[in-house]
């Protein structure tokens, strides 16, 4: 409980799409990125759609090497794994895209990849997948492990046990970022690309996830920002407009909806009340 409480306000999606934009940034011509994608008009939604736009490019990239036209990623954040549930909830998923794309029979399973992506090695999952339903899980590589004859094509990335050597923002994705080693390289890299934006929005994240309980951020990452002369306050106050700007449209958008249907109902004459406590005896 702790745990969740320490990291809510994170949004480990953004940075998880970040990190993949980042350490896929070699083939930024093949790849378009889109999160909290929506499925049709109800409230399903896929953490983070990675879109093949070339797929005659070769990505050699061992996080890509199952990549197809359409890769769905279901992102777990910290202090969780890769669960049962998630899984076959992934798997519905991927069948509701398939029928939300499809044209004349134009995409079928064989255009869909699907990834769940763990900080953790998600061991009663992959127990479950072996044991129960008999299927062969095999470790491809450092950290991404394939699933043999599933629906989709479907692997599992483990962001602790990827080689910072390749994925050097995946494998930072964390609320404990101590290694200095780690830190130094991040820091040597942030500085080059400081002024862009998809740079900037996971170091908001990252900070954020390792401030301690009570709102500061630990030494090593005041570090990496007073280094990129910027220091916490400005990330705070930038990640407080960024909501701002997201969250106000929607809450006037419904605030006139709201209005609309009030107009309706006394038209008609039927009582308007939000809080639903005051109708109770």
């Amino acid at each position: 409980m702790r745990q969740s409480k320490k990291t809510a306000n994170v949004n480990w999606h953004e940075a998880a799409a970040c990190a993949l934009q980042i350490d896929l940034k070699n083939y930024a011509d093949s790849l378009e990125y889109m999160t909290e994608y929506p499925l049709g008009k109800g409230s399903y939604r896929i953490d983070i759609l990675v879109i093949r736009k070339l797929t005659r490019q070769m990505i050699p990239a061992t996080i890509a090497c199952l990549f197809k036209t359409f890769n769905l990623f279901e992102v777990k954040g910290i202090g969780s794994s890769a669960g049962i549930d998630s899984y076959y909830k992934t798997i519905g998923y991927a069948g509701l895209l398939i029928d939300q794309i499809g044209n004349k029979n134009q995409y079928s399973g064989l255009d869909v990849s699907l990834t769940h992506l763990s900080c953790h090695y998600p061991r009663k999952l992959i127990r479950h997948l072996q044991q129960e339903r008999k299927i062969k899980v095999e470790k491809f590589s450092p950290g991404v492990y394939h699933i043999n004859k599933e629906t989709f094509h479907t692997q599992i990335i483990v962001t602790s046990q990827l080689p910072p050597e390749e994925y050097l923002y995946l494998h930072c994705l964390t609320n404990r970022l101590l290694d200095h080693g780690l830190i130094n390289r991040l820091t040597d890299d942030y500085s080059l690309h400081q002024e862009q934006d998809i740079y900037i929005r996971y170091m908001n994240q990252l900070t954020t996830a390792n401030r301690n309980k009570k709102g500061d951020t630990p030494m090593v990452c005041e570090g990496i920002l007073n280094l990129c002369g910027t220091s916490s306050e400005e990330i705070i106050e930038r990640t407080r407009k960024e909501e701002a700007e997201y969250y106000l449209p929607k809450i006037d958008s419904l605030s006139t909806q709201i209005a609309y249907l009030k107009s309706l109902l006394e038209q008609h004459n039927i009582p308007f009340q939000l809080d639903p406590e005051t109708d109770r005896p």
